[in-house]
């Protein structure tokens, strides 16, 4: 166990943290990044911190390692945790730039569960690509929920169009289901013509609102926020 006003790894740098919050201690997520050779080309894996008052940690090290240069998810990047289904589900992106090469998509998004929140299972065949529409490398960041307006997993995804001025083409990708296997294409959440992409879409209430929040991908880099009185809409 350590001690840190921040915590750090001891062997490398640590971003894209993903906290999930269970029975009193907060699971820390984050993307490791070695520093090797080669930087993010080398692999990315996702590893786990625990606290419960974010001042002693406890470190678990590598909890979703990536893969090879022939695996889709070399890159263990960025995506959401979330309980259901008496499990823990972990959607990430899976992105490896050796498939442009290759004339396949960069990105897809992946799945993987648990029973314990340290150790995971990879489902391969739950993974999928950006659809019809958007652009095929930029498919990331799922942020998954349960609505239970209508019982249905919602997920949320950083994505572009296919269509409009190259550097607006950014939207909030929209996909629903009701077994976290198979997902069923929506109208994109938000899509006003903008931004690059929306990287890292979250949405919550707070009060009456709905905060949709995103990172603008942009030489701005800004972290941005619409809200609405409905989690469909109209955003202002």
């Amino acid at each position: 166990m350590t001690k840190h006003v921040f915590y750090k790894p001891e062997d490398g740098w640590s971003g894209d943290y993903i906290p999930f919050y269970w029975n009193g201690t907060f699971y820390l997520f984050y993307l490791l990044d070695r520093h090797s050779p080669r930087g993010h080309l080398d692999g990315v894996p996702w590893c786990l911190t625990e606290t419960s008052d974010f001042v002693n940690f406890t470190s678990r090290g590598v909890v979703l390692p990536g893969g090879t240069e022939q695996d889709q998810d070399l890159c263990v990047y960025t995506g959401s945790v979330l309980a259901a289904q008496d499990r823990f589900h972990i959607f990430y992106t899976g992105n490896n730039p050796f498939m442009r090469q290759m004339g396949l998509p960069e990105q897809k998004v992946m799945h993987a569960v648990s029973d314990d929140l340290r150790h995971w299972t990879k489902i391969p065949e739950d993974t999928f690509q950006a659809p019809e529409g958007y652009e095929p490398h930029d498919w990331r960041d799922p942020f998954v929920y349960l609505d239970e307006r209508d019982g249905q997993y919602h997920m949320l995804l950083a994505a572009r169009l296919k269509e409009g001025a190259l550097p607006r083409r950014g939207c909030t990708a929209h996909l629903v289901s009701s077994d976290l296997k198979t997902w069923q294409q929506l109208p994109p959440l938000w899509a006003p013509e903008s931004y690059y992409t929306h990287e890292c879409p979250e949405l919550f209430q707070m009060g009456e609102w709905y905060y949709l929040i995103f990172s603008e991908f942009s030489d701005i880099n800004r972290t941005r926020y619409v809200m609405s009185k409905s989690p469909d809409g109209p955003w202002i």
